[in-house]
């Protein structure tokens, strides 16, 4: 766990005191990961530092995005500290982790640290929802001293790092999990003849079979249900969306067991689900019959 220490000559990592941020939070659990053994002090502001540490989110210097030379990732968004330090480091981390580490690098990079440097630099997203969403800046602010409260803002630096740290982990671990059904179903696609795609197993697929925005001529995705038999997947327009591309006969949404066999003529055709997502067979043989219904 992450130690935080108030002697500034035993500190590795060097950070602002008060409200903590997801920049600042999210670079030290980074951090951490790199300088293992690295204390962390919280400074009230900026100090002369020794060569071997590091300072960020404070000091106007390398890794801090406050001062007048702060850097932009794209003629939008700046980089917060966070985005510095993983456009520094991030490679070398993940090089240690998987081969894939330069498709990984740049999944991280989309889906968690952009956001953070977007919305700590004030790039605030518009969402049109009929509800308010607990977003991951807020997530982190819950860990926050609330106003009427007087507890030790450190000791809740060091909960909020520790959540993050969990976060950052579980993301990495998915997107290396979907990085390998990436190159595991673009492979099968080069050997499949026809328009269905045969999976062993589940795994991701939808990446894949939309890669430059080509369907590549599926219609359909047969693999193993874990409930026994073998699941059908009709294709959507897109890979985000929820549209139907190919589908069953309307009027077999819903049915199921001898009612869906009976009008199909197929069986051991089991199931068609009310909206027409997927469906279930017995055999994979018939699976493949149910496939030719699609249209």
């Amino acid at each position: 766990m992450i130690e935080i220490t108030n002697d500034i000559a035993e500190a590795k990592l060097i950070t602002h005191a008060g409200t903590f941020h997801p920049d600042d939070v999210f670079s030290t659990a980074f951090l951490h990961k790199l300088f293992p053994d690295g204390k962390v002090i919280r400074v009230k502001e900026a100090m002369e530092i020794k060569a071997n540490q590091i300072i960020y989110d404070i000091g106007y210097g390398k890794y801090d995005h406050h001062g007048l030379n702060a850097e932009w990732r794209n003629d939008k968004i700046k980089y917060s500290s966070f985005g510095l330090l993983w456009r520094d480091f991030g490679r070398d981390y993940l090089r240690g982790i998987s081969n894939y580490y330069e498709e990984i690098w740049q999944r991280i990079d989309t889906k968690l640290v952009c956001q953070i440097d977007g919305i700590d630099n004030g790039n605030f997203p518009i969402i049109k929802a009929d509800y308010e969403l607990l977003d991951l800046d807020k997530i982190i602010d819950l860990y926050n001293n609330n106003w009427d409260e007087n507890k030790n803002n450190d000791d809740n630096f060091i909960l909020a790092v520790n959540c993050a740290t969990a976060i950052f982990d579980n993301l990495i671990k998915r997107e290396i999990s979907n990085v390998k059904a990436y190159h595991l179903v673009i492979n099968k696609l080069d050997s499949t003849k026809g328009d269905v795609l045969y999976l062993e197993e589940y795994s991701p697929y939808e990446e894949a079979i939309f890669a430059d925005n080509n369907s590549k001529g599926i219609k359909a995705v047969i693999y193993p249900a874990k409930r026994g038999g073998y699941n059908i997947k009709p294709i959507t327009i897109s890979y985000d969306s929820k549209e139907l591309k190919y589908t069953f006969p309307k009027e077999w949404w819903g049915l199921h067991d001898d009612e869906l066999a009976n009008i199909s003529g197929i069986k051991t055709a089991r199931f068609i689900h009310l909206n027409g997502f997927l469906a279930v067979a017995g055999t994979k043989e018939d699976a493949y019959l149910l496939c030719e219904k699609l249209s």
